[in-house]
């Protein structure tokens, strides 16, 4: 009682009270209800990270400590990774890149209260070629046949999304970012698969080729989405405009790495890439990859940051990707606003994150789902 609220739509806080019942939203409070003073502070939904790999350790020792996990010290560090984003406000993760039983185990373990955590949305391994980008989480897959079958395999297991590695990526040496790892033909029969299934399908690409790839497979999301290439010239604007008028969602995966480089080529680079995107009416949501190299797994507030310097957005704008707008690209109909019939997921804040984004790291308590968090 007695907070400003923001709910994820309007163009700042009010005044108002928040009821919670059974782990949603309600219009008046029940019977059994006991009231939490929040006078001062400001409440926001619960936050959602569209990129996750909660097996990394967010450091460059990353490697060495996954090739000497065994099977149960990673789980317990997946587990820790996301109590550390739950109690950053993350209430909701989409984890893009672990093994696929301990990622499938954990999202179960948590939605069965076995132990606590933010709702989880996962992929389990991503489907590569033999010796492609993440090849070492048992994701390899070669051939239009091949490529169908690890469809199938994934989606047996449940997984609710399929990702796919349309480029190579700079953490798996030997790989090459800037080409395609897969033909077109392949990555239409992976969406081909997963459709039939009834499951989507993002894309990891950075290099131009592999973008094209993956829109000529007609993916439903593109990650990274960095335009590199071999010259290192500018993105292309056809292919902007492809993403655009194809309805593809961008994930832009804003590392942490690029914090306090404002004056740096690469930043400049991106930050014309954002803008020429959302200038272009591209879909786009909020992710940061977070687990990778400079990229912890709670720093979301300073993505948020570097994304409202990057595009330019207000701040108002640069919340509602973490929000509202993911709940929708993500298909995530019952999150995102604080709205009745809503899964009640909050933060409570010190100030007004609508007016400055750092106001994300004053953190007084969490919701998720209908339980308050220690923090």
């Amino acid at each position: 009682m007695g907070a400003k609220v923001w709910d994820g739509n309007s163009n700042g806080p009010e005044l108002k009270d928040i009821h919670i019942s059974d782990g949603v939203f309600t219009d008046s409070p029940s019977l059994e209800a006991h009231t939490i003073s929040a006078e001062g502070l400001t409440i926001i939904p619960g936050l959602i990270e569209a990129h996750a790999h909660l097996c990394f350790n967010g450091k460059e020792d990353w490697r060495a400590v996954y090739d000497n996990d065994t099977p149960s010290s990673m789980l317990l560090r997946m587990i820790d990774n996301s109590h550390k984003m739950l109690r950053a406000g993350i209430t909701t993760v989409r984890d893009l890149g672990a093994p696929t039983d301990l990622a499938i185990s954990l999202r179960d373990s948590i939605d069965q209260e076995v132990v606590s955590g933010p709702s989880l949305i996962v992929a389990g391994a991503p489907i590569t070629p033999t010796g492609g980008h993440c090849y070492f989480m048992g994701g390899e897959a070669d051939g239009e046949l091949g490529v169908r079958v690890a469809v199938r395999e994934r989606v047996r297991s449940g997984v609710d999304w399929i990702k796919v590695m349309a480029s190579g990526g700079n953490m798996t040496p030997g790989t090459n970012v800037e080409r395609a790892q897969y033909t077109q033909s392949e990555m239409r029969a992976i969406v081909e698969e997963a459709h039939r299934l009834g499951v989507r399908v993002t894309a990891h690409a950075h290099g131009v080729e592999g973008i094209r790839h993956a829109l000529a497979g007609g993916v439903d999301m593109l990650e990274h989405c960095s335009f590199q290439t071999p010259d290192g010239s500018e993105p292309v604007p056809e292919v902007i405009q492809e993403i655009a008028e194809t309805g593809t969602i961008v994930s832009p995966t804003i590392f942490g790495s690029l914090w306090g480089q404002e004056n740096t080529q690469q930043y400049k680079k991106r930050a014309t890439l954002t803008q020429d995107l959302i200038e272009s009416g591209a879909r786009m949501l909020m992710s940061t990859d977070c687990g990778i190299p400079h990229t912890p797994h709670e720093n979301l507030s300073y993505s948020l940051e570097i994304m409202q310097n990057l595009s330019r957005l207000e701040p108002v704008e640069v919340l509602q990707l973490s929000t509202n707008r993911s709940a929708e690209l993500l298909g995530l109909p019952d999150r995102g606003r604080i709205e009745p019939g809503l899964r009640a997921d909050l933060v409570a804040l010190s100030s007004d994150p609508t007016d400055n984004l750092s106001a994300l790291r004053e953190i007084e308590f969490v919701v998720c789902g209908g339980d308050q968090i220690p923090t």
